[in-house]
């Protein structure tokens, strides 16, 4: 009997630790793609996936990318009732939030996110941060706890040959993505003391005839 102890533990701390393993997983975030090959001009695809034994009713993702390979387009969940929050773009970093009035199952794909590739080059995507929301006790939403990210990493390789550009897609409910124009860089200033030295010769000159006038 004292022998089948220590067997007995030690069956024991391995279902423990098993099962708060699958307790911590059981909310998942992570990216994907089916291809990771482009042709420039293209419509890259990556989606956004998750697994949750809790019902939803919102989430949130950040995918870092480099605007001189890519630029993103939109983004388009196919979960019913799920509602895209549109939010300030800037250069470099995808900032997608959705959100619905009603708890969601999510087992899946939450979003897929589109970009155009813009150039030959090696380049990846990178899931920079993710969330699940939850509705709170007072009635704001808030982050579900012990999410883990999976997969963070897509590697993508864009060919410099012109391919077909695909249509846009209309399904789903879709997340504008589009990043601002980039500022041309042309000194403005200059122009702001070019006008500034002209108002002040046309007021000098305006002077010198009323001058001239009055003698």
């Amino acid at each position: 009997m004292k022998r089948l102890i220590p067997q007995l533990l030690a069956i024991f701390i391995a279902l423990a630790t098993f099962t708060s393993v699958k307790a911590q997983s059981s909310e998942t975030i992570w990216l994907s793609a089916v291809t990771t090959a482009y042709k420039t001009g293209e419509t890259v695809v990556v989606t956004v996936n998750a697994a949750s034994a809790t019902a939803v009713q919102g989430f949130t993702f950040q995918i870092r990318y480099d605007p001189a390979c890519l630029r993103p387009v939109n983004a388009a969940s196919p979960i019913p009732g799920m509602n895209g929050l549109q939010l300030p773009q800037i250069s470099g970093l995808v900032d997608g939030s959705y959100a619905s009035t009603t708890p969601q199952t999510v087992n899946g794909v939450l979003a897929e996110v589109r970009f155009t590739a813009l150039q030959g080059c090696q380049t990846s995507l990178y899931l920079e941060s993710a969330a699940l929301a939850v509705r709170g006790a007072d009635g704001f939403a808030a982050p579900l706890p012990s999410v883990l990210v999976g997969e963070r990493n897509v590697s993508l390789i864009l060919d410099s040959e012109v391919g077909v550009a695909q249509p846009p897609v209309d399904s789903g409910s879709i997340l504008l993505l589009e990043p601002p124009p980039a500022e041309s860089g042309f000194p403005f200033w200059l122009v702001g003391i070019a006008v500034g030295l002209l108002v002040v010769l046309g007021l000098f000159g305006i002077y010198k005839v009323f001058r001239a006038g009055g003698s």
